[in-house]
C-alpha cells in the first residue's frame, strides 16, 4: 500500500479547502474575491485573472489593472454584475473595486457557508480513507498478513486524524477572521 499516494490525495482535499476558503470574503479585500469573475472579452468568457493584475490597495478596495486597456469597461461591468455586492469604478487605466462593510448578518451567512465547505472537505477526506481501506481489505484477501494490514490501517487512521485536525484549525482561523470587525 502506497501511503505517499494516500497523503497526496489528502493534500488535494486540503488544497481544495484552501481555495474554497479564499473565495469567502472576510473584512479585508483580497484579489481572490474577484479573480474568478467571468469577463466577456475577445468573443469569449474567461476568469478575470486571465486578463489583469489584481491587487489590494487597502483593506476595503481592490485595483484591477488590465493588460489590454481596451477591455477595461468589460472588466468593470463583469465585476459590478457578479452578484458579489461589489461596486466598480473605472479610473483611467484601471478599475477600482470597493467592498462594502460586512453586516453581522452577512458575516454569519459567510460563517455558515464556510462551515458547509469545511464539511464537504471532511466528507472528501472520509471518501479517500474509505477508498484506501477497501484497497487494503482487497490486499488482505489476496494474501497480505493481518498484522501488516493492521499496521497500515493504523498509519492511515493517524494521517486522517492529523488532516482532520488541520481542517479544524483552518475552520477556526477563518471563522475568527470572518467575525472580526
Amino acid at each position: 500500500m502506497d501511503t505517499d499516494k494516500f497523503k497526496e490525495d489528502l493534500d488535494r482535499c486540503i488544497e481544495a479547502l484552501i481555495e474554497d476558503l479564499s473565495q469567502i470574503r472576510t473584512g479585508r479585500a483580497t484579489p481572490e474575491l474577484v479573480e474568478d469573475v467571468l469577463v466577456d472579452a475577445y468573443g469569449t468568457q474567461a476568469p478575470l485573472k486571465n486578463y489583469a493584475t489584481i491587487s489590494a490597495s487597502d483593506a476595503k478596495s481592490l485595483v484591477i489593472s488590465p493588460w489590454d486597456k481596451t477591455i477595461i469597461d468589460n472588466i468593470s461591468k463583469a465585476v459590478s454584475e457578479s452578484n458579489r455586492g461589489f461596486s466598480s469604478v473605472t479610473e483611467g487605466d484601471h478599475v477600482r473595486v470597493s467592498l462594502p462593510d460586512l453586516t453581522e448578518e452577512r458575516r454569519k451567512e459567510y460563517v455558515k457557508l464556510m462551515k458547509d465547505r469545511v464539511e464537504d472537505t471532511r466528507v472528501a477526506v472520509r471518501n479517500v480513507r474509505q477508498k484506501y481501506m477497501k484497497e487494503l481489505d482487497d490486499m488482505q484477501s489476496d494474501g497480505m498478513s493481518e498484522d501488516a494490514a493492521d499496521r497500515v490501517r493504523d498509519t492511515l487512521e493517524d494521517m486522517v486524524k492529523e488532516y482532520n485536525e488541520k481542517i479544524e484549525e483552518m475552520k477556526d482561523e477563518k471563522e475568527k477572521d470572518l467575525m472580526t470587525i
